[in-house]
């Protein structure tokens, strides 16, 4: 009886690994068009409206939700209240505290990073660039995600599950 609770909890926890692997993508796949759609809002308040950084995060931040109206809102406040240090190191330091359990690849990690150091202290066209290039680069990662996505998801569910039968066959 208590062999057949532990082989069925070993199986279990063989399929919970691999269902939460596979989640995993989906949570990063949800980051990334997160980011998308904050990069694109903010293209346009700087881009359209000519606001500045703190005006432009302040006004995406109330369209965002959780985490990124968080990060925004403190970006923007340090940018106003922060004399001396540079943009790069308020946006830095404000990802890390607030984004830095995205679930993100260390490239799409890096390359949002380097948004910081991008904006305010280059001429509008430059920045337009920067943000297109960012958003350009994110996409094409996102798409490349959803086109490996099924079949990842797929193995990894498979695994867990396989993973968990050799285990519990093992120990039978």
């Amino acid at each position: 009886m208590l062999k057949t609770a532990g082989m069925i909890l070993i199986l279990t926890a063989g399929a919970g690994l691999g269902f939460c692997r596979s989640y995993e993508l989906s949570c990063r796949e949800k980051s990334l068009e997160e980011i998308l759609l904050m990069i694109r809002w903010l293209k346009g308040e700087i881009c359209s409206r000519h606001a500045s950084l703190h005006d432009a995060f302040w006004d995406v931040s109330v369209r965002m939700n959780g985490q990124y109206r968080e990060f925004l809102r403190k970006t923007a406040e340090k940018t106003e209240t922060s004399s001396g240090m540079r943009f790069s190191e308020i946006y830095r330091g404000c990802a890390v505290e607030i984004l830095g359990e995205l679930p993100l690849s260390e490239r799409e990690w890096e390359l949002f990073l380097s948004l910081g150091e991008k904006l305010g202290y280059l001429d509008l066209d430059m920045q337009k660039k920067q943000l297109e290039f960012l958003e350009e680069e994110l996409g094409r990662s996102r798409d490349d995600l959803r086109a490996e996505m099924p079949a990842k998801k797929k193995v990894y569910q498979s695994l867990g599950v396989l993973g968990g039968i050799l285990l519990a066959i093992l120990i039978w």
